[in-house]
């Protein structure tokens, strides 16, 4: 599966101290996997408000980015992730999302077609003809312009979607080998929103109901 994965951040370095206020996960079809405020532990800076329009009581109360990244790596774990300026938002991240099958960088990909300097989100999703959903500047909607610049890409041949099926298989029986080794557990994903489940293994036809997006499906374990 190939994911499309934004950021909004307190500022511009974690080396720094800045840490991430908002990030978005999107499917292939542009669906939500993952979209929430985060708690980043400091004082979010006017100048970065003025810009997301993100304030400290929007994410007072919110889960810390140590709280999600079980979530957020369970999502990535093995897929193809597409960011626009990843050499931005990964290094927010502890690892920089190497649990991902490949990280890649939409804004590169699109500066080697377009010409010229890097361009901003904005300027490229107006490019492809990309039809905003929400305000830019959060995560989700950005995650989204993000997924059409890198479609945009796709249907000329100047990028790939490298996770395919072949993948995912070896991938998900890799996990499943490691449940049935620690407890007779399998792992499964669910078809719609692709979180991975567990489930007892032993060769069991079963009715599974996902908890996120609570779509019930049946299994042969």
């Amino acid at each position: 599966m190939t994911l499309y994965l934004d950021t909004e951040t307190t500022g511009l370095s974690p080396a720094k101290g800045d840490a991430i206020v908002e990030v978005a996960i999107v499917d292939g079809r542009g669906r939500p996997v993952l979209d929430t405020l985060v708690n980043p532990g400091r004082s979010i800076p006017w100048q970065a408000s003025k810009i997301h329009g993100i304030t400290d009581d929007m994410v007072r109360g919110k889960p810390t980015l140590a709280q999600l990244l079980p979530r957020v790596l369970e999502i990535i774990e093995s897929e193809q992730v597409i960011i626009y300026n990843a050499r931005f938002d990964a290094p927010f991240f502890p690892g920089e999302l190497s649990q991902a099958l490949i990280v890649e960088c939409a804004m590169i990909r699109f500066a080697d077609v377009h010409g010229g300097r890097w361009q901003k989100l904005d300027v490229a999703a107006e490019h492809v003809g990309h039809r905003w959903t929400g305000a830019a500047h959060r995560a989700l909607a950005d995650a989204q312009a993000c997924r059409s610049v890198w479609n945009w890409l796709v249907e000329r041949g100047h990028a790939t979607n490298r996770a395919d099926r072949k993948v995912r298989e070896e991938s998900a029986r890799r996990a499943a080998d490691v449940e049935r080794t620690a407890g007779g557990m399998i792992v499964i994903r669910c078809p719609e929103c692709q979180r991975r489940l567990r489930v007892p293994g032993g060769g069991r036809r079963l009715d599974v109901k996902c908890p996120d997006c609570r779509r019930v499906f049946r299994v042969e374990t």
